[in-house]
Parts: structure tokens; C-alpha cells; sequence
């Protein structure tokens, strides 16, 4: 970990930080003149000239959080400042301060962010209460475990000491935290696109569509077998935030390959995943390399697909360098199709301009994930020329059934929509169909979504 590449933000003076501490008291002052019996007011310990950075921001919400969480409806009022000295969260609480205190103390011991809070605790009259006077434990030096107070008023450890222990504590936590929600969001996609019901062609809830070498449970084990990789590939996308895609890419490729091993152990050699795999792998990179530059930032689809755009350029190679040997080369050389590869490569505009519009809209209006599923499906059917469906039935019939949906999506209502889709599966499994890549383009519109949220 490089120390400025943690620390980015402006420094400060010693006069900036004594004028924000005698704002702090005055503002403390106005709420407890208001008659207010408890007061909390929340900072960050961050020593040095740079106190405001995106981690640190991060960690500020997070602890602010924390305590909106801890005290729940006890916490009648919540200020909060972003200053260049620091954000700073004042709490007006219905609650005895002794016991706020013990539990921001709890807190304070017990979060992996913890020695980084600051929760002071402030009575009617405007008092701090110690730990001392409560028989709580005193607070320990970050890097020797000794008292804080006396290494801090000794300057036992240097500057560059203590930033580096604070930005190895940061990245360790926002790195695993935010691997483990693309983990869980990846295979909250997986297992809603599988359980959207009805799905012509396609393995549901119902049945199993037009295959008979899998089913509902072939895919479930499926997505948990690959659940981890996408961490993985994640946290590949986290290390490698300053190397160039094309770098990034290589890497994300090869862990692609011990996912597809992954998959066909799980499901004894049937292919359930592999264009998730590839597709939604390189969304998971591209989130852990943005998220890492923008960690106090809400996620920003656009430039996440921009940069999995960047990315999976490097795969249009294949075009030149491999034979027919997947279905999307095959329809590549025969058609002049780029697929997947191709969809990736532009930024996933289906899933930018058909699947995240449709499934927003139909969300926000109310309708379950498995409803708006089933439209945003069949929204993708009536755009998307799938190579899966030429596979099976011809360049013809795929574009065919494009229009078909088209009409389709014009025409149906809420009452008419199950029924509609299950005639239509019955359709495509008479005809041996199964529109797998709209469903894929799908999973992508589901984690983005969930990611979003």
C-alpha cells in the first residue's frame, strides 16, 4: 500500500483544525441549550496535515451508520459536516449518556473501523464522559497496544508509522466488505435470473425449457459453486485498480478458466454459466478497480460499464486468433456476430439502454423482481438477435421471434403477462429455442441493480 495514494486530499493547518474545534463547541453549545440530556459527537482520529480523503469519508459514513443503527429511535436529531479538517456527526439522543457511552465504547473496541472513532458523549450540562469513570478500558495505541494517550502525548511512532497502519486498517476493511457484497449481489443475480418465471425456453421454476441436461437445481449449485470466483475476480479488479485493462483483463481471464472448472464440477459437466462467467466476471473487475479509486462514492454504472468496455476489447482477438470452437465464434465467422464479446466490448449497451430502464421502471412501479424480470426479458427478447437462438434454430427464425416479441410487448398488460409467457414458453420448447443470452444479459441488469442498491 502506498501511503499518497491513501492520503489524497488537501492539507491542512494547525489554525484550520483549532478554528473547526471551536466551531464544533459552539454548535455542541446550541443543541444542548435546547434542552437536549445527551449528545454524541463523532469524528475521525486521523493524524497528520490530510484528513479528509475518500476512505475516510467512507469511514465516517460508515460509523455514522453505525450509530444511526445502535440508537435506532432514540436519536432525535443528526447534524453533520463535511469540512476539509475532517466530517464531523452530531446525534441529539433520548438516552441516558451513561450508557451511550458504553455503548459508542462497544463500538469503539468492537468494529474493525473502531480505533478510528472518535464518539464522544456529552451530558445536559455539556460534560465528556470518560471511560475512566465508567470502568470501561482505556483506548490503545494503534501500532504497540500500549495507552493511547501517553504514546500520542510522547509521539512514540512517527507519522508515516501511524498513515500506514490506518490505510493498511481502511483498504482491508472496504476491500473485503465490498468483495463480499459483489459476491452476494452476483449470486442474488444468478438465482433470481434462474427463478424468474415463466422464461421461453429457458430453465425456471416451471420447467426446464427446451434442455434436457440441466434443471432449476443444476443451476443452483451452479451459481454457489461460482459465487467465490466472483469475489475473486473482484478483488483482482481492487489490486490491479492502477494496471491497464488490458492487464486487468489477462487476469480476469485466466480465474475465468478455474470458474468454468468450478461450474462443470458442480454440475457434472453441463454448461450453465460460462457467458455469465466471462461477462459478469468482467463487471465484477471493473467494479473492484472503480470501487477502489471511488470508494465514498455511490456506484456509477455508466463508467462501470465503460471501463468493462475497456476491458473486454481484448477479447475481440479471439475473433482472429481461434477457430469455430464456442458458439459465438462459430456465429462470428459465419454471420459477422460478435456476441457477447461484442456486447461487452461497447459497454453492454443492451444492458444500458433496454435491461436497466426496464427493470428500474417496472420496479419502481411496484412489480415484484420476478414480474419485472419477465418484462425486462422479454424486452431483451424483442431487441437482441441471441446467438443461442441461432444456434438452434437459424439466423431466420431468430430474427422472427425478435419481432414476435416486439408485437408481444406491445400488446400485453399485467393480467396477460404470466399466461402470454407460458404459451410462448411451450412455443420455444416445441421449437427447440432458448433465448440463453438474453437471459444472461439479464443476470448482468439484475446484479447492476442490486449492486445500485
Amino acid at each position: 500500500m502506498e501511503i499518497d495514494r491513501v492520503f489524497t486530499g488537501p492539507k491542512i493547518t494547525l489554525e484550520q483544525v483549532l478554528d473547526s474545534r471551536t466551531r464544533r463547541v459552539e454548535r455542541q453549545r446550541a443543541l444542548l441549550a435546547e434542552g437536549v440530556s445527551c449528545l454524541v459527537s463523532f469524528t475521525l482520529n486521523i493524524p497528520g496535515p490530510v484528513k479528509q480523503f475518500p476512505l475516510a469519508r467512507a469511514a465516517f459514513s460508515e460509523g455514522l451508520a453505525l450509530l444511526q443503527d445502535t440508537f435506532g429511535a432514540a436519536v432525535q436529531k443528526a447534524e453533520t459536516i463535511d469540512e476539509p479538517t475532517g466530517s464531523e456527526g452530531l446525534l441529539v439522543l433520548d438516552a441516558d449518556p451513561a450508557d451511550a457511552k458504553r455503548k459508542t465504547a462497544a463500538l469503539e473496541e468492537g468494529h474493525p473501523l473502531g480505533r478510528l472513532f472518535d464518539m464522544d458523549v456529552l451530558d445536559e450540562g455539556g460534560r465528556s464522559l470518560s471511560r475512566t469513570e465508567l470502568s470501561l478500558s482505556q483506548r490503545t495505541c494503534l501500532l504497540c497496544g500500549n495507552s493511547a494517550k501517553v504514546c500520542g502525548r510522547g509521539r512514540a511512532h512517527s507519522l508515516p508509522e501511524l498513515q500506514a497502519r490506518i490505510g493498511a486498517i481502511l483498504e482491508a476493511y472496504f476491500r473485503d466488505k465490498w468483495a463480499d457484497a459483489c459476491m452476494a449481489a452476483a449470486h442474488r443475480a444468478m438465482v433470481e435470473e434462474v427463478s424468474t418465471t415463466p422464461k421461453p425456453g429457458l430453465v425456471d421454476r416451471n420447467n426446464s425449457g427446451s434442455h434436457t441436461d440441466m434443471n432449476f437445481f443444476t443451476f443452483m449449485d451452479s451459481a454457489d459453486a461460482l459465487a467465490p470466483y466472483f469475489r475473486r475476480m473482484y478483488l483482482f479488479g481492487w489490486d490491479s485498480a492502477f494496471d491497464s485493462p488490458a492487464a486487468l483483463f489477462k487476469r480476469l481471464r485466466l480465474l475465468g478458466q478455474e470458474a468454468e472448472s468450478a461450474m462443470y464440477a458442480a454440475t457434472r459437466g453441463v454448461n450453465t454459466h460460462k457467458g455469465l462467467i466471462f461477462s459478469l466476471g468482467l463487471l465484477s473487475g471493473a467494479l473492484g478497480a472503480w470501487r477502489h479509486e471511488h470508494p465514498d462514492q455511490p456506484i456509477d454504472t455508466v463508467t462501470l460499464l465503460s471501463l468493462a468496455a475497456q476491458m473486454a476489447r481484448s477479447a475481440l482477438d479471439d475473433f482472429d486468433r481461434f477457430a469455430d470452437d464456442t458458439n459465438g465464434l462459430h456465429c462470428y465467422h459465419l454471420y459477422h456476430l460478435t456476441g457477447i464479446r461484442g456486447e461487452a466490448a461497447q459497454g453492454f449497451p443492451a444492458v444500458a439502454q433496454t435491461g436497466l430502464p426496464t427493470l428500474r421502471h417496472h420496479l419502481a412501479a411496484g412489480l415484484s423482481v420476478n414480474d419485472a424480470s419477465v418484462l425486462t426479458l422479454l424486452a431483451f427478447l424483442s431487441t437482441v438477435i441471441d446467438t443461442n437462438m441461432i444456434r438452434r434454430g437459424g439466423l431466420s427464425q431468430a430474427l422472427s421471434r425478435r419481432q414476435e416479441a416486439q408485437r408481444l410487448l406491445s400488446t400485453i398488460t399485467p393480467d396477460t403477462l404470466i399466461p402470454t409467457l407460458t404459451a410462448l414458453d411451450q412455443d420455444y420448447i416445441s421449437n427447440n429455442l432458448s433465448p440463453g443470452g438474453c437471459a444472461d444479459l439479464l443476470a448482468l441488469s439484475l446484479f447492476l441493480v442490486f449492486i445500485e442498491g
